[in-house]
């Protein structure tokens, strides 16, 4: 469920990793409030590509959405994001219809490493 459907906006993105020998390794990054889940998915891929630096088997993958606060995110009437939320609201009204995997996007099927 996106957090734009939650009125969720996060202020922070943590990724974790586990390597197979139980290594724990965790990247934070602050982030402008946000529920747009292309900027999220974005901003995880740059953390996962900085946490994972070994060659290893991953036995856990984990993104987390902090410093979140109640509210929608104000968009430009020109910004790229107006295009983006519609996406999100289209899917969503999908997803309402029809059930939770009805729809995703691709670049959450395929991550380039």
């Amino acid at each position: 469920m996106s957090a734009e459907r939650k009125k969720k906006l996060a202020a922070c993105i943590t990724v974790t990793i586990r390597y197979s020998n139980f290594e724990d390794v965790t990247r934070q990054a602050s982030i402008p409030y946000t529920a747009l889940d292309n900027t999220l998915i974005q901003k995880a891929k740059e953390l996962f590509k900085q946490v994972y630096t070994k060659r290893m088997l991953l036995r856990l993958v984990g993104v987390r959405l902090s410093s979140l606060v109640n509210g929608f995110e104000q968009i430009d009437m020109y910004s790229e994001s107006q295009e983006q939320y519609s996406l999100v609201q289209a899917m969503d009204r999908i997803r309402k219809r029809f059930g939770e995997k009805a729809v995703t996007r691709a670049s959450v099927l395929n991550i380039e490493l």
